[in-house]
């Protein structure tokens, strides 16, 4: 548990609510709503308010993987300027690693970086399958989820 960082303005802005004049209790609705298409099954043990541009999760998770994709799903979203983490998982699992991205990053670069062999890039896509909708579309400063 603890707080990830994430850029305020750079992520993927997916409503105004999060980056407009709206109250926070309008925002962490709309944060909600967002995860909720995520298509992420076992959320509904999980909530999210925002406080201050930080979005705080909290609830229960059936697992580490299902943590990770959704401190990432919640982390990059405009408006939010870190993740406070407090969800708790039912069975101890390895804690993802989470990297952002940089000018001229792709998929493989990372994956070569990461796992040492450019052909694992679809396991980092699969991993945050929830906001990339290409393994050609990720952005300078996104976060990324890397599973072990």
């Amino acid at each position: 548990m603890g707080l990830f960082n994430f850029i305020k303005e750079s992520s993927e802005k997916l409503w105004d609510a999060v980056t407009g004049n709206a109250n926070t209790q309008d925002q962490s609705a709309k944060l909600k709503e967002h995860l909720n298409k995520t298509g992420l099954t076992g959320i509904d043990k999980i909530d999210v308010q925002v406080v201050d541009s930080k979005a705080v999760v909290t609830g229960d998770a059936a697992s580490q993987e299902l943590k990770g994709k959704v401190l990432v799903a919640v982390g990059n979203v405009a408006g939010i300027s870190g993740v406070e983490d407090k969800v708790t998982i039912a069975e101890f699992e390895a804690e993802s690693r989470f990297y952002t991205v940089k000018n001229g990053d792709t998929l493989s670069v990372i994956s070569k970086e990461v796992y040492g062999n450019t052909n694992l890039y679809n396991k980092i896509f699969e991993a945050n399958k929830t906001m990339l909708s290409s393994p050609d579309k990720i952005y300078p400063v996104q976060v990324l989820r890397i599973t072990q």
